[in-house]
């Protein structure tokens, strides 16, 4: 089928095809450049470039300048290199892409080049493939003098969950994140997928996080956590486990989190809940029927916020590389048809919800929230994807604390 290429002459509309109006444009210009070509063709083109190659085209003449400032090119760019939609440029019945691995909601950031340029999908690729190191947590506590015993050490890791150690030393793992954001970190009933996320936070060895210090919580452990070195900056992570789950309780409006969690609310300045991405639903379920997706934790924490307080939630959706598929994962409704017969890794791939949960999923959970949101997928081995939902966590709450 000829394309064609429709503009207006005078007071006529002509109907040429694409090869006689490039040729008229070469005759009548002498020469012809990129930005002789359609709009569209010039914003799908730049919108595939990275930010550091969009800069520099910006600077090269004023048509580049004006499409750089394009904000649909903007939004095309953080689609094709981060898979992320910006709800804020969206209506209140705008239903999410099912396959994006990103959904934000944020009435700061409605700009998709400031956005873009935050998240920075460039650099938020981590291929480290280190295994997570439980006994790296110990080694970052104090470095151990001659008077300093093992079992000094291990009493103070432990004393995080009994009100932490009266001494404030230079040295004193308890004060290093002073003046650093704080975060509440909690999840879902945890699964293996979700631990390991949980683990990379707290314990890994050094490549995306490392654990510098310990704050101080509670007795029993509500209040407490770690202090985080994540690329130059310092956060401290307060956590609320599954394993106690003694800190959710009824309310009069649902289950909640605890009040000595309520108490602590006030002291963050966001929440980030990791959650395990990996579908379960019976092997019917399509893109059409409704998944059924464990958000108990993430609701009790909404209801435990107090509606003076917005802090910014994060919430990330953990799964693996290659999730294991099994024979019910088939779509095929013969009865008598074996797993080897039915492509099960063609199935995933024509719909990627069958084998995990999407950001998508989340939309109808948090849409209704006055809260600053986001949600994106994380590929736990290599941390893909943790990067642009801290970033946008950090860059929150770095300017709302700046002014």
């Amino acid at each position: 089928m000829m394309s064609v290429v429709v503009y207006k002459r005078q007071s006529n509309i002509d109907i040429i095809s694409e090869d006689d109006y490039y040729k008229e444009l070469l005759k009548k210009e002498g020469s012809f450049n990129f930005f002789d070509l359609p709009e569209p063709i010039c914003v799908e083109v730049i919108a595939h470039l990275n930010l550091r190659d969009t800069r520099a085209l910006a600077l090269t003449c004023r048509a580049a300048w004006n499409l750089t400032r394009d904000q649909f090119m903007w939004k095309r760019k953080l689609w094709l290199r981060a898979k992320t939609i910006n709800l804020g440029l969206s209506g209140p019945n705008f239903t999410p892409d099912p396959h994006a691995g990103m959904l934000v909601r944020d009435p700061l950031l409605v700009n998709n080049k400031l956005l873009y340029e935050i998240l920075d999908p460039d650099s938020c690729s981590s291929r480290s493939q280190e295994d997570l190191d439980m006994g790296n947590l110990l080694s970052k506590m104090a470095t151990p003098s001659t008077s300093t015993a093992l079992s000094d050490m291990i009493d103070q890791f432990f004393s995080i969950f009994n009100g932490g150690n009266a001494n404030s030393a230079p040295s004193d793992p308890f004060s290093r994140g002073e003046g650093a954001p704080t975060y509440l970190l909690f999840g879902m009933p945890e699964t293996e997928v979700s631990k390991k996320l949980f683990l990379s936070f707290i314990a890994s060895k050094g490549s995306t996080f490392d654990t510098v210090g310990f704050v101080k919580g509670k007795p029993g452990g509500v209040g407490g956590g770690m202090t985080v070195k994540y690329i130059h900056h310092l956060l401290n992570l307060l956590l609320v486990r599954r394993a106690r789950p003694r800190l959710l309780v009824d309310g009069p409006s649902g289950t909640a989190f605890h009040p000595d969690v309520a108490e602590v609310i006030p002291q963050v300045d966001g929440l980030i809940c990791y959650m395990d991405a990996t579908c379960t639903c019976p092997a019917y379920i399509t893109s059409t029927c409704q998944h059924t997706l464990d958000v108990l934790e993430l609701e009790a924490m909404l209801r435990t916020v107090p509606s003076n307080l917005t802090p910014p939630v994060l919430v990330l959706l953990a799964h693996l590389d290659h999730p294991q598929a099994s024979p019910t994962d088939s779509d095929c409704d013969v009865e008598c048809c074996a797993p080897s017969v039915c492509n099960i890794a063609e199935s995933v791939e024509e719909n990627p919800s069958a084998n995990r949960h999407r950001p998508a999923m989340l939309h109808s959970v948090l849409q209704s929230l006055d809260l600053p949101w986001a949600v994106c997928d994380v590929e736990v081995k290599t941390l893909s994807g943790v990067h642009r939902g801290l970033n946008w966590l950090l860059h929150r709450t770095l300017k709302l604390k700046n002014g």
